[in-house]
């Protein structure tokens, strides 16, 4: 097969649909021909890389201002022209490399300019925005297979969607890395508490820092994003040791699981899936997570579960977090392993070209 990755973002920043992008695009490639097209800068990669409508920073994806909001959503804000400029000046690339899939991971504008091409391609999305008005306009522009990434949104998606196209449930998967010993990430008192995810109001950054200023613990804080100045302020008073780094390449992620003793990440339900999750289990780390059903189905028995907005309820979490010590993910991350999903997503390709 030939496949053809439209992310925008990639090469730009390195949020959570960037790394499961590079990851499936690595694995197929090993089997296929995979290409993927990008705005951002061009790395070393097993794949085919094309950069076209070149960019230098990434797209704000929470506005604030009531206008801004309502011009995010009916499309009509900056960045959503941005994503169809990007769109359409990939066409001629995608003309040249003849895929038999195409999966367009920049929303619904996206979608709809692809529908629009006379080739025989197929259009895949996947569900990285969540259950809500992002996944439901992306469906409702009718790829022919929409893939959920929980089966919390596949039974959502499937009351919404048209018959033309195909859902089905395949969650992101990760890839066990062992932690570079020549990476040395901090020198803190313990214990320490990780937090790993972009910088935007409804992943509830805010929320962690505060929860540590209340116990004794140190903060091991990666990420960046909108949100980024209101982080610095709220770091500046934090009486507790910490640490932020803005940015971090993937393979240098296993060694700060390893050196934390605690993971908190405490988003709004609209969180699609949080592959950091999986990233925390592979290390073995007590999981303090929001309450609601996505992260209950993906954490299981061990997590430990408050409410993303009830301070004392984190508080309360990151303790009794700290007194439990490594834990053993195996039987809950089977259905994560790297080569189950790679399955998943090849027999899914073959079934809607053949």
């Amino acid at each position: 097969m030939k496949i053809a990755f439209l992310h925008m973002t990639m090469g730009i920043t390195s949020r959570g649909s960037e790394g499961v992008v590079d990851n499936l695009a690595t694995q197929l490639s090993k089997r296929h021909k995979v290409m993927v097209i990008q705005s951002g800068k061009i790395t070393p990669k097993p794949y085919l890389v094309k950069r076209v409508y070149p960019l230098e920073r990434a797209p704000v994806v929470s506005p604030k201002h009531v206008l801004d909001k309502l011009l995010f959503r009916l499309h009509l804000d900056i960045e959503s022209g941005t994503v169809a400029e990007f769109t359409k000046t990939t066409l001629p690339t995608i003309s040249d490399f003849g895929p038999d899939i195409i999966i367009a991971v920049n929303g619904s504008l996206q979608v709809k300019i692809l529908r629009g091409l006379s080739s025989k391609s197929k259009i895949v999305t996947f569900g990285h925005a969540g259950i809500g008005y992002h996944d439901r306009d992306t469906i409702r522009a009718k790829p022919d297979l929409f893939i959920a990434l929980t089966p919390q949104a596949e039974s959502w998606a499937r009351q919404i969607t048209s018959k033309f196209t195909k859902i089905v449930y395949i969650p992101n998967p990760i890839s066990p890395v062992g932690a570079n010993p020549c990476i040395r990430p901090c020198n803190l008192s313990r214990p320490i508490v990780l937090c790993v995810g972009a910088l935007s109001a409804y992943k509830n950054i805010n929320s962690v820092i505060e929860a540590v200023r209340q116990t004794s613990c140190s903060l091991l804080l990666t990420g960046d994003g909108e949100e980024s100045m209101h982080i610095q302020q709220a770091l500046s008073t934090l009486g507790n040791d910490f640490r932020w780094i803005k940015h971090l390449e993937s393979s240098e992620l296993p060694a700060y699981y390893a050196a934390a003793d605690v993971f908190c990440f405490v988003p709004d339900p609209q969180e699609a899936f949080g592959r950091v999750y999986l990233e925390a289990m592979v290390a073995g780390l007590p999981i303090v997570a929001s309450d609601d059903p996505i992260r209950r189905e993906l954490i299981g028995p061990l997590g430990i579960y408050v409410d993303p907005h009830n301070p004392s309820e984190i508080v309360s979490g990151i303790t009794q977090a700290t007194q439990l010590g490594r834990l053993d993910y195996t039987a809950q991350l089977k259905p994560y392993l790297l080569q189950r999903v790679i399955k998943q997503i090849e027999k899914e390709f073959h079934d809607l070209i053949h």
